[in-house]
Formats: structure tokens, sequence, C-alpha cells
């Protein structure tokens, strides 16, 4: 695989180390086959991950040394455990990844309806939104073993688990359920939850002593929203890890089983 196979088309957006592209891949016979089919006349078009590793130590060289940094080498290989697996219809299938010069290069699906950010703001300003939607998940950067405990602070802030803000060893799949749902009660309100989860913010210790049960009350959304997405997304966001709802309990709760109103 190299460049000259890929015929640039826009540029979707940057990339930390890079940019992300729009091109038309012309595989080879041999690549073909690894590829699904295509109707014929058809061209295969791509999104295009492009990745400095001059760059990703660049900026590793500059960060805060408590920051984890997301890892080309590391998506690569996320990419191919994942294709290796069988792949899943909800995360962007890597086709192949090559490096040439400085730059590593992940061939994947285009996704057509951009990034869901941009598509929900839309739909938003239009007073409408689609029901039916196909959401892909990708950037695996930061992907850690889901079995061994983590340190270093991974990630944005506002998703941030308060035991990786505070910089304690942590298990990644209880900090990974705090961010889900975090990311839940953006869409659900509109606005993060709080700015960084740190006792040194005023807000975080206003959490504590409320739970996210009474911001939701005190934001007014007790009303607007089922008891049992509200319940969910409580228990996601327990300060105490120990104390948040697993991977198993968010897929059996009410809210997700069809038993209870979203």
């Amino acid at each position: 695989m190299s460049t000259s196979q890929l015929y640039f088309r826009r540029k979707i957006g940057d990339a930390l180390y890079g940019q992300v592209r729009e091109c038309e891949l012309r595989p080879t016979r041999a690549q073909e086959q690894l590829l699904p089919p295509l109707p014929i006349g058809k061209r295969r078009i791509v999104a295009v991950k492009t990745m400095s590793l001059s760059c990703a130590a660049n900026v590793r060289s500059m960060s805060d040394p408590t920051r984890v940094m997301d890892d080309p080498l590391q998506e690569c290989r996320v990419a191919d455990l994942l294709s290796n697996a069988g792949g899943h219809p909800n995360v962007v299938h890597c086709f192949f990844h090559f490096q040439e010069n400085d730059c590593i290069h992940l061939v994947t699906d285009f996704c057509t309806d951009g990034d869901l950010y941009t598509h929900v703001a839309s739909a938003i300003q239009r007073g409408a939104m689609t029901e039916g939607w196909s959401i892909h998940i990708s950037e695996f950067g930061l992907s850690v073993d889901a079995n061994a405990l983590c340190l270093g602070r991974a990630g944005k802030d506002y998703y941030m688990a308060p035991e990786v803000v505070a910089g304690e060893v942590y298990d990644p799949v209880e900090a990974d359920i705090w961010s889900l749902g975090i990311m839940w009660f953006v869409m659900l309100t509109g606005s993060p939850l709080v700015s960084v989860a740190s006792r040194q913010n005023k807000a975080f210790l206003a959490l504590e002593q409320l739970q996210v049960t009474g911001v939701f009350e005190s934001w007014g959304f007790d009303t607007k929203l089922s008891p049992s997405i509200i319940d969910l997304v409580s228990q996601m966001l327990k300060v105490n890890p120990a104390e948040r709802i697993s991977l198993v309990g968010i897929l059996e709760h009410p809210c997700l089983n069809g038993t209870a109103a979203f």
C-alpha cells in the first residue's frame, strides 16, 4: 500500500498529529480481495488519517508528563485487533495502515454524514431530529488493556473521571463508564456536568453534595427526562468508582432493555 494509490478529494479535518482527508482508493487486485464489494463503476471512497511520527514525538515531549497522549502505533495495533476479531458495525473499520517516510496512514471507512456533533447541531437548528442514525466510533490512540490498571491523565478534562484527574491508579473500565455517563449527560442537557472533576473545582464539590440526581433537579431536567434515564446516568456518574454501575448493569438497566421509557 502506498500514497500513490490514494487520490485526494478534500480535507475532512485536522488531527492531533496531522489531518484526515477524503480520498479515492485505487487498490491492487490483491488488495481488492480484502475489501467489501462495490457496485460496478462505483468509486471506492475512503477516509485517510495521516499522522506525523515526528510531530507526535514533539507533542509528547512538550506535554505535561502526567498526561497520557495519543499513540499512533497503538492506534494501528488496535485497528488490527478489531479487524482480526471481525470488526463491529458501529466501529469505523480500518482497511489498511502503512508507514511512508515520517507518516503513518490509516485507510478507513468514510462516514458520509460527518461527525455526530455537527449532525446533531444541524438537526437542532432545523428543529427536527432524524431517527435511525447509525453511529460509528473511531480514534483508539489512547486505548489500553481493559484488564490492567492505569496511571496517567488521559482524554479531555470534561470527560475525565475523578480518579483519573486525581492522578490515582485506576480501573480503565470504571473510568470509561464515568466518561460515557458524561457523554450522555451532555447529550441530554446540552452542557458538561463540570469543567473538571476535581475537588479544587467548586462545581465538583457541589456535585459531591447534590449527586447527579440533584443536578438534574436543580437544572429543571427532572420534569423533562424520564426517571429511568436519570437513574442510569446518575449510577454511571458516582464519584466513587466502586459504586458505579457496571457495563453489564448498564445493558440490563430498564432504560436500555426496553422495560422503561427512555
